[in-house]
């Protein structure tokens, strides 16, 4: 390459080292206290975009300069935790040892529990049913519509052991908390998360011996409206003019917010498990929080993620409004190994894919 060919390029390398330099931001963002600094913690939600970025950037050095490969190699380098988090791969056998539960945790979306015929089973229920979990976790579950849905008594039959929770607050109404099991349900506990709408229960579940302490989650919601949404999806196409810079604050400040209140809850989440002696403990549900983010950062400084150890892609769990995210998520002890976790997106009920994986307990 001629040299002038060469300077040619310096404004593009200055761009790849800017793109990296964000790269590494977003990527150690989640490491930032939300409930001090919850703008900056957000940029964990930029990460996939300023990765496709530093990939395109790989693939531009490979074909024009290979020196300047070393900016985005660097770059891997430094992020690659992050990315196993976003985007794990597990080639080795995720056949699940004999002993071994399957629990699976889903956010129904409340409608599609209510509908249902004298002819035609609901097909949530008829999909939780044939699922083979043995414990099966529910958020935003309206249990009086099970109980009252003569087509779940074959879903009751299956697992005699069930928990429901209800909000005392009158507008969180569609947010119940469920817990079905084939195992004991030993005790329950409602985890004081003090917000709107959102909430945790701590289910003492026997196994064999062993207690397994299993927490249902669904964290501070982002509360987008319609608006919000199309805000989102106008940025990824082609942001113009002020209307949407408007728009874009006030996403931005959802966001914020609801980051803020997440920090608090994850918080009182983990104190409470300090408190707990049985060393099988598993942490799941709607986090409404993506793997980059300071929600599951906080939590996996003591507990591994079942998706990064055991599966495989993405893991996209919502499925509305171009908002890629894996924001269901089961985390578990170290005392736990995980096998086999995916999410069925195969099943498009709800907002939500389900998500599942097989623990079994170690020495």
């Amino acid at each position: 390459m001629k040299w002038y060919a060469k300077i040619a390029l310096y404004p593009l390398l200055g761009v790849n080292l800017l793109v990296a330099v964000l790269l590494v931001c977003c990527a150690y963002s989640p490491y930032l206290p939300a409930d001090d600094m919850p703008l900056l913690s957000l940029a964990g939600l930029a990460f996939p975009f300023v990765l496709v970025a530093n990939a395109i950037f790989f693939l531009v050095w490979l074909l024009l300069r290979r020196a300047y490969l070393l900016v985005p190699i660097i770059t891997i380098v430094l992020c690659f935790p992050q990315i196993r988090a976003f985007w794990p791969i597990n080639l080795t056998s995720q056949n699940p040892p004999e002993g071994s539960v399957r629990l699976l945790s889903y956010n129904i979306f409340s409608p599609n529990i209510q509908a249902s015929t004298a002819n035609k089973k609901n097909p949530t229920i008829a999909y939780l049913e044939n699922s083979g979990a043995d414990i099966i976790c529910l958020q935003e579950c309206p249990f009086n519509a099970i109980k009252k849905n003569e087509k779940a008594e074959a879903l009751f039959k299956n697992y005699p052991y069930k928990s429901y929770h209800v909000s005392t607050d009158k507008e969180a109404a569609a947010r119940f908390l469920c817990c079905i099991s084939k195992y004991p349900i030993l005790g329950v506990e409602t985890i004081d998360l003090s917000t709107t709408g959102n909430g945790c229960v701590k289910y003492s579940i026997l196994h064999e011996k062993d207690t397994i302490i299993v927490y249902n989650c669904h964290l501070q919601s982002n509360n987008l409206n319609e608006d919000n949404k199309s805000t989102y999806e106008q940025m990824l196409q082609a942001p113009k003019g002020n209307l949407l810079a408007d728009g874009t604050k006030e996403l931005v400040n959802k966001l914020k917010v609801a980051a803020e209140k997440r920090a608090e809850q994850v918080k009182v989440i983990i104190s409470d498990m300090y408190e707990e002696t049985s060393p099988y403990v598993v942490v799941c549900g709607d986090f409404n929080d993506s793997p980059i983010s300071y929600t599951c950062q906080t939590l996996k400084k003591t507990l591994d993620d079942a998706f990064v150890n055991s599966g495989n892609g993405p893991g996209i769990s919502y499925n509305r409004n171009k908002l890629f995210y894996r924001i269901d998520h089961i985390l578990h002890s170290k005392s736990l190994k995980s096998y086999g976790c995916i999410v069925d997106h195969n099943f498009k009920q709800s907002d939500h894919y389900p998500i599942s994986c097989y623990l079994k307990k170690t020495k």
